[in-house]
């Protein structure tokens, strides 16, 4: 077969049984069964495609998660000076936006730092912890870096500085030695869960918080970001990426968010809004 462009391909050969079963099985088109072997779709991505499945926050029960919230309602307690510092791109500013808007909320003492490439040079280092402890916190949190900052954390640690890792990227034993990481990587029972972007794991992490502290906010108002993150950081849309997906665009209303709607205005844009207007138009602004 030929393309559009006039290239060459050849279509992926599936077992033909399998596509049967699945087209009497779910009453799916033969397309839809292809796609659903080659992707390899388990039971739940399955069940998905035709039937409404809540987002649930899976990591309620996790000893990351649940070691993290300790040390931070700790920290709120005790009124400790937070700093959030997060990556530069898209999934880190993010993240980060996520726990100043929280603690803003809750009017926790708190500074954010977003590193600048040039500058600060890439991650969690040494050198910019130096510069970020002249503000003098008692806690930093990183997210979407810090999983490969071992001498950074020891850094911190001399100086008495607690420290909270969330993040997803790649992290080799010995961990650094921070109060507490939580990271899908770390294989300690949810790597499963491996697809997430950093944002998506703050996400559930501040939910956990927001139910802990007792406030009544209505956390799901984040999705949109959530999604921003996850497409621009080009996780799988699928499994949680893929209920977060259908969630944040059904219940969008682009009245409530003031940046998303001048960019919209700017261009001229009259149409709901897209997965591909965040992937190519919303971040890379």
């Amino acid at each position: 077969m030929k393309s559009i462009s006039g290239r060459s391909y050849k279509e992926i050969k599936i077992n033909k049984n399998k596509i049967e079963k699945l087209k009497q099985n779910y009453n799916f088109s033969e397309i839809i069964s292809k796609i659903v072997i080659q992707q390899n779709f388990d039971e739940d991505e399955i069940y998905s495609i035709n039937n409404n499945l809540n987002l649930t926050n899976v990591f309620s029960n996790n000893v990351d998660f649940e070691k993290s919230l300790n040390i931070i309602m700790n920290a709120i307690k005790n009124n400790e000076y937070i700093c959030i510092l997060g990556d530069y791109d898209v999934d880190g500013s993010v993240a980060t936006s996520l726990l100043v808007r929280l603690f803003k909320y809750i009017k926790h003492p708190h500074f954010f730092y977003i590193p600048d490439r040039e500058i600060d040079g890439y991650g969690a280092s040494k050198k910019l912890f130096e510069k970020l402890i002249l503000k003098k916190p008692d806690l930093i949190i990183m997210v979407d870096c810090g999983s490969t900052a071992n001498e950074a954390i020891d850094y911190l640690n001399s100086n008495k500085i607690k420290s909270i890792i969330i993040d997803h990227h790649e992290i080799n034993k010995p961990y650094p030695v921070a109060d507490s990481i939580i990271n899908p990587k770390k294989n300690n029972g949810y790597k499963k869960y491996d697809y997430l972007c950093a944002t998506a794991l703050t996400y559930f992490f501040i939910d956990l918080l927001t139910k802990k502290i007792g406030l009544k906010i209505n956390i799901k108002d984040y999705l949109v970001y959530v999604l921003l993150a996850t497409v621009c950081d080009v996780m799988p849309l699928r499994k949680l990426n893929r209920l977060i997906a259908i969630d944040a665009l059904k219940n969008f209303d682009i009245k409530n968010f003031k940046s998303f709607a001048e960019i919209y205005k700017l261009k001229g844009i009259k149409s709901k809004i897209s997965i591909q207007d965040l992937g190519y138009l919303i971040g890379p602004i």
